[in-house]
């Protein structure tokens, strides 16, 4: 008997290390944010703009993670099954914001929080919605995808003073032209893409009503 369950052992180690018990587990894929390039010149940059630093965006609930989020009838949270992002949202949010500002010209520098100059201004963003809406009405096409939702709610502010110059939302939507991920995350991108837009103006316009903009110190 002894011998007999050796045998087995032995067979059942070698049959798991020769691949016999595979695990059908699905990798989950990984996607990034694409943003399409700007097809306008960026203007030029205010004299004396000054430098801004971006603090990492602040999370909603449930979206310091970098799972797919959704949202479902009556409110339920929920994420897409063996997918991710390639960053936690606010990492992957933080980097097209840095391209975005820095695409306004309307700064002589743009630093992420880790950069150790003194920036002229701060600016800091809650990450509202970032999610899949399957709770919108979708006109009876069967086929058509969820509806993506982007909300960053910010507020910049001159470092020197720690006076608030603006506040402000920046948000951008985007039907999925189908109800698969390839689709969705392209719509993820084009309601990303609306509201760098309007923080790139938001941005613009704060620094235009700033009287005595000056680079700290």
């Amino acid at each position: 008997m002894m011998r007999i369950l050796m045998i087995f052992s032995t067979t059942f180690a070698l049959a798991a290390c020769s691949g016999v018990f595979e695990s059908k587990l699905v990798a989950p894929q990984a996607y990034v944010l694409r943003l399409p390039p700007a097809t306008a010149p960026a203007p030029a940059p205010t004299a004396n703009a000054g430098s801004v630093q971006l603090q990492r965006p602040e999370a909603g609930p449930g979206l310091d993670s970098d799972r797919i989020a959704l949202l479902r009838s009556d409110q339920r949270f929920d994420f897409y099954a063996a997918s991710r992002w390639a960053a936690p949202a606010p990492d992957l949010i933080e980097s097209v914001m840095l391209d975005a500002l820095r695409a306004t010209g309307s700064f002589s520098a743009v630093f992420d929080d880790a950069a150790p100059f003194a920036p002229s201004y701060t600016l800091r963003c809650v990450l509202r919605r970032f999610e899949a809406d399957y709770t919108t009405e979708r006109g009876g096409s069967g086929s058509r995808g969820p509806t993506v939702h982007v909300a960053l709610d910010c507020t910049l502010g001159r470092r020197r003073d720690r006076e608030l110059l603006a506040s402000f939302t920046a948000q951008g939507s985007s039907v999925a032209s189908e109800d698969r991920l390839n689709e969705v995350v392209a719509a993820f991108e084009a309601a990303t893409a609306t509201a760098m837009k309007e923080l790139g103006s938001a941005t613009a316009d704060s620094l235009a009503a700033e009287k005595t903009p000056s680079e700290s110190r």
